[in-house]
């Protein structure tokens, strides 16, 4: 800026604090003035001083930003998306902590340097005491979302910039952070940048919202909105409501729309029917028959709301600790073709057995049911024992596979559709899998593959509790339950906006993680219960021998139950004697490409000279290993010192060293086979 402008913008500041403004300057919002006043006069900053932007180094930030991890991860999605809203504009989008530390920015990497010289950067510090009137940092002191916009700004370096912030406020009052976009190029009339600043207080919006949602997951969450037609895809007010009915906490825009049902005392701690003309008791009565928006008023100033009510993601309930344990039972193996019970897909596993204690508390609630769990791991399985269980057993289970069904018929399959529907439709139409399952139990499995398009109808479903037949014309009622699967990361699908939020609260009513069955702490059992189910009961039982069934519970089974069930299948067919050996597993488990090789005992290759191999406790077995050793490279004597180190602090066990090293047990036996790493017991 030349010397003349910068003399120009002093004067004009010295001129508003003193009251003096020249009568041809345009008017300078209250904000502005007022901040201008405390740089000048409380921060003593001088206006004309081209000292740049403090930019934190990498070390400096990570300590602002480790403590709020948190509340990264939920903003950096919103920021994302704001940026994506107005990046073709020119501007960059910062997100700032409460410190007015930039922990987050995007910005057209074009103009990088440009970004950099004028501290619209990462780690850039914007705090209203080192840099005046600014976006970030009057906004943090004002409490207010505004826009600063080119000579507004207190320093003059900055008076080309235009930057629209909003503060980020938690449930309990406190600002967590900011968002901010800036330019440094823009119209100079400040009414160009009113769309920009409500896009800024739209996603501080969706911020607090998601963050509520997410320090409340565990809570049942009253949704409330002022348009009855927005109420189902946007909530202006969010209230977290604890098991006993009372109000734990609730959103700003809740605390300022209700202030006067309370006089001033605040929202938390008083019962839902103190505040609105329901009791908690009815609310979830009403929920539980339909998920409809329900109308309510205040008690008070008789405001009219239209609510919707989620269900805690975690379902609250009493410990399992603290249930008296039932006596010990004896496990029955179910017979071939009988169907399988909750309790015998648990085993012995802890976590197992606690979600199933669960599930049995709210199988019989009107709470849809999401089972995450890594392909194999018997989502199907857990689901059809859940309706089974369930008071609804006398009913129809139907299962829909949305990744198995083409796109173009899923619609007709899940929907059904009247005769003459369209070409090639059956004479007299059909019934599709929803009305199938009226009464009963509908099972999606891999939900997070379901097309985009057919979401908003299945969410209509949900919410109306009936559904249209294609060509149809009169909506019929169904009864049903939902349950649903998928190995994916649905949350991380709304984010990228491949999968849509409303339906995801409406399927995920409370969900379940099925583990791996490497994670599994019984799996030598569920390895015998396995056997017994697929020897099947005419067939004389089968045995697995030590060592097979060592091979067989390190192994990393990618596939899960899935996989297990093919290796002992195979294994059944070619064993001797009904005694399984580890020459009787399937190579991709073993690791052999020879079943010969695999009859016979392994020879352990010697391991290399200048290697020190904690493995052996002997010295002289490191004297005829030098052709070994020149088969190493560094690269690769480093990681068997790695993998050795680790077997060595676990005590040889596997299943726990490979946790340490970060690989699988099948990646972990081929680098010791590679690097002759040879357990104690086998030399």
């Amino acid at each position: 800026m030349p010397d003349r402008a910068i003399n120009r913008h002093v004067q004009r500041i010295f001129s508003c604090v003193s009251g003096n403004r020249d009568k041809d300057d345009p008017a300078v919002e209250i904000p502005i003035v007022t901040s201008w006043e405390r740089s000048l006069q409380h921060y003593g900053i001088d206006p004309s001083e081209p000292n740049p932007v403090r930019v934190l180094t990498e070390g400096e930030l990570k300590g602002y930003t480790q403590p709020i991890e948190r509340f990264l991860r939920i903003a950096k999605v919103a920021v994302h998306h704001l940026h994506r809203q107005v990046s073709d504009l020119g501007y960059s989008t910062l997100l700032c902590d409460a410190n007015g530390v930039t922990v987050d920015w995007r910005g057209d990497e074009r103009y990088i340097r440009q970004w950099k010289d004028t501290g619209l950067f990462l780690g850039a510090v914007w705090d209203e005491q080192r840099e005046g009137t600014c976006g970030v940092g009057t906004a943090m002191i004002e409490q207010v979302a505004l826009t600063v916009h080119k000579g507004e700004h207190f320093r003059a370096k900055n008076a080309n910039l235009t930057c629209s912030c909003a503060p980020i406020v938690s449930p309990s009052g406190k600002t967590m952070g900011l968002i901010d976009v800036s330019a440094f190029h823009s119209p100079d009339s400040k009414e160009s940048q009113h769309l920009a600043l409500q896009l800024v207080i739209q996603s501080a919006r969706m911020i607090e919202s998601a963050y509520f949602l997410s320090q409340f997951e565990d809570q049942w969450v009253l949704r409330l909105s002022f348009e009855r037609e927005l109420a189902e895809v946007s909530s202006e007010c969010l209230i977290a409501i604890g098991g006993d009915g009372k109000i734990l906490a609730a959103d700003r825009v809740a605390c300022r729309s209700l202030a006067g049902e309370t006089g001033g005392g605040g929202l938390a701690g008083r019962l839902i029917g103190e505040v609105f003309d329901i009791d908690f008791e009815k609310l979830l009565d009403i929920f539980s028959r339909s998920s409809m928006v329900l109308p309510i008023r205040t008690q008070k100033m008789g405001l009219r709301m239209f609510g919707s009510l989620r269900c805690p993601q975690a379902i609250s309930v009493k410990p399992v600790a603290a249930v008296e344990a039932p006596a010990p039972r004896k496990r029955k193996v179910p017979a071939p073709g009988e169907a399988l019970t909750l309790d015998y897909l648990a085993g012995e596993d802890h976590k197992l057995l606690e979600s199933v204690e669960r599930i049995k508390r709210v199988m019989n609630k009107p709470i849809p049911i999401l089972l995450n769990g890594e392909t194999g791991t018997g989502k199907e399985m857990f689901a059809q024992a859940i309706h089974n269980a369930s008071r609804r057993a006398d009913r129809p289970f139907v299962a829909v596979n949305c990744a198995a069904i083409p796109e173009s018929l899923i619609e007709s399959e899940l929907f059904g559709y009247k005769e003459g529907a369209f070409t090639g439709a059956r004479s007299k139409g059909m019934r599709g899998k929803i009305l199938q399952s009226d009464g009963g139990t509908l099972f999606l499995d891999e939900i997070g593959d379901m097309p985009a398009s057919l979401q908003p109808r299945l969410l209509r479903v949900l919410a109306e509790r009936e559904v249209t037949p294609l060509g149809g014309e009169t909506p019929i009622p169904v009864d049903l339950h939902v349950i649903c699967a998928t190995h994916r990361n649905i949350l991380d699908m709304v984010a990228s906006g491949d999968f849509r939020e409303d339906l995801y609260y409406r399927l995920n009513g409370v969900s379940f993680e099925l583990p791996s069955l490497r994670e599994r702490s019984d799996i030598e059992r569920l390895i015998d219960d396995v056997l017994t189910i697929e020897a099947g009961s005419g067939n004389e039982q089968a045995v697995i021998d030590d060592e097979a069934m060592r091979v067989l519970a390190d192994f990393s089974w990618p596939g899960n139950i899935r996989q297990l069930r093919n290796a002992l299948r195979y294994a059944l067919a070619v064993c001797d004697k009904g005694i399984i050996t580890c020459a009787d597993l399937p190579v991709d488990v073993t690791g052999a490409t020879d079943p010969a090789a695999r009859a016979k005992p392994a020879i352990p290759r010697p391991a290399p000279a200048a290697l020190p191999d904690r493995s052996c406790e002997a010295d002289d077995e490191d004297d005829d290993n030098d052709g070994i050793l020149a088969e190493l490279n560094a690269m690769e004597q480093a990681e068997r010192q790695v993998i050795l180190d680790a077997l060595h602090k676990h005590k040889w066990q596997v299943s726990r060293a490979v946790r340490d090293v970060g690989i699988s047990r099948a990646t972990m036996y081929r680098k010791m086979e590679k690097y002759a790493i040879v357990p104690p017991n086998k030399r």
